[in-house]
């Protein structure tokens, strides 16, 4: 029997964001002991390496520079050194892989970083050579789901309107696949449309399929309950999005994001101040 370590299949599961990557980590960590035998699991869990890599690779295409690129190399190799202590098939969920998406602190472009950040991932998880997996969706609910998203979470301060004149040129996802396997290769990856899950409360199936997890433990996976990341409605994201143009710190604004998350009934276009 061989003693070698390391993963014989690493896929990166790459997000994107608002294509329920949030509620298909909860589903799989909720069954990680189950998924077992077919796979070593690594999401973004508090204090992990798996959550620093996907936060540095934000960082990075936040503000690219040679300092942002060498924190987000050492997290590359803080993973590869938990990577060393594995075998078999191993998974790696994270939808800021990609980096920051369009609206967000500043980003006008849909992942311009992909390339560079599929380079480094190769040249530091090596030998590894990992695969990569991420969902879409429409790009018209999409768009409007991120607007939701990025208010909500991250400060960003513009309308529907004007988020809507930011992200015209971005027409479809063409563009983002072709840059992903021209960095990649396209046998190393794979896309999969959020419109084809088969169910809310076990999302995912598709990815797992792809890793080789077989329909009769698919079957017996438990199901997740309860509503994951969801949309604000009109009046809470209004009051959000002044919020954020308040000047508040970020730490005020996170808190006060959760506080409105958790109650929306308290909001509705009618109550929310027409005067800018």
């Amino acid at each position: 029997m061989s003693d070698q370590r390391g993963p014989a299949r690493l896929v990166l599961h790459i997000g994107l964001q608002k294509t329920a990557t949030t509620a298909a980590q909860q589903f799989l960590q909720a069954n990680a002991a189950a998924l077992k035998p077919w796979l070593t699991l690594f999401t973004p869990r508090k204090g992990t390496p798996a959550q620093q890599l996907g936060r540095k690779a934000f960082d990075y295409t936040q503000a690219p520079s040679a300092d942002s690129e060498a924190a987000f190399v050492a997290a590359i190799r803080a993973m590869k050194a938990v990577l060393d202590q594995t075998s078999g098939t191993v998974l790696i969920s994270h939808e800021n892989l990609v980096g920051a998406p369009p609206g967000a602190f500043g980003e006008t472009q849909l992942y311009p970083f992909i390339g560079r950040i599929v380079a480094l991932l190769d040249a530091h998880f090596a030998p590894y050579r990992p695969e990569f997996v991420y969902y879409s969706r429409d790009m018209a609910s999409w768009k409007r789901s991120l607007h939701n998203q990025i208010v909500k979470t991250d400060g960003y301060t513009g309308t529907w309107d004007t988020f809507q004149a930011m992200a015209a040129p971005i027409a479809d996802w063409e563009g983002f696949h072709a840059r992903l396997c021209a960095a990649a290769g396209a046998e190393r990856v794979t896309a999969f449309r959020l419109e084809n899950q088969v169910s809310r409360d076990r999302p995912g199936q598709q990815l797992l399929r792809h890793l080789g997890v077989p329909d009769r433990l698919l079957a017996r996976l438990a199901p997740i309950s309860g509503l994951r990341n969801e949309s604000l409605n009109a009046g809470a994201l209004e009051f959000m999005r002044r919020a954020n143009a308040a000047g508040f710190s970020p730490h005020t604004l996170t808190r006060l994001g959760t506080l409105v998350a958790a109650s929306q009934s308290l909001f509705s276009p009618s109550v929310v101040l027409t005067q800018e």
